[in-house]
């Protein structure tokens, strides 16, 4: 087990709306339906402003870097989805990487995001879907907040004292 981090990219105005998300190489993915909203100045700071936020992240969850990928299975778990472009950033990254099959695992979904995770991915697993027009992945849970670093580090670390995490 390894974390590959990657970030949503948030509207200017909204940033719990996304409109993309950006992979470790700092590649960004978008929802082109939402870019005629953003000027080409608002995209590069929001992707700059990530980037920065990503290697951050990186140095306090994965400081020895990520592990090697090549002709691996790669099984990329999020806790639900909305718009899905953060697992199509790690699925594409882990690609990237040379693994042999990546697949995206997720316990809930909207059906448009499934239908689009599907393309990304060599399987895509969905416990559940749902066409409802507000769907939110919190709906779905009885706790759904957000993780502090703290919170995160210490389940990686008791991840790694089991054996489970990739050294």
């Amino acid at each position: 087990m390894s974390v590959v981090l990657v970030r949503k990219l948030g509207l200017p105005w909204n940033e719990e709306a996304g409109f993309g998300a950006i992979d470790p190489d700092g590649t960004p993915y978008y929802d082109k339906s939402v870019l005629s909203y953003l000027s080409e100045e608002d995209i590069k700071q929001v992707v700059e402003k990530e980037l920065k936020e990503l290697r951050e992240r990186e140095r306090k969850f994965v400081p020895r870097g990520y592990p090697d990928l090549r002709g691996r299975q790669v099984i990329i778990v999020d806790d639900g989805v909305a718009t899905g472009y953060t697992a199509i950033a790690a699925a594409n990254w882990a690609k990237k990487k040379g693994a042999s099959e990546v697949i995206i695992a997720v316990p809930v979904c909207p059906s448009d995001a499934k239908e689009r995770l599907e393309r990304y991915a060599d399987k895509f697993v969905c416990y559940y879907s749902s066409d409802a027009p507000s769907f939110a992945v919190g709906m779905f849970y009885r706790d759904f907040h957000q993780l502090s670093d703290e919170e995160a580090k210490e389940y990686l670390r008791r991840a790694e004292e089991k054996g489970l995490l990739e050294p």
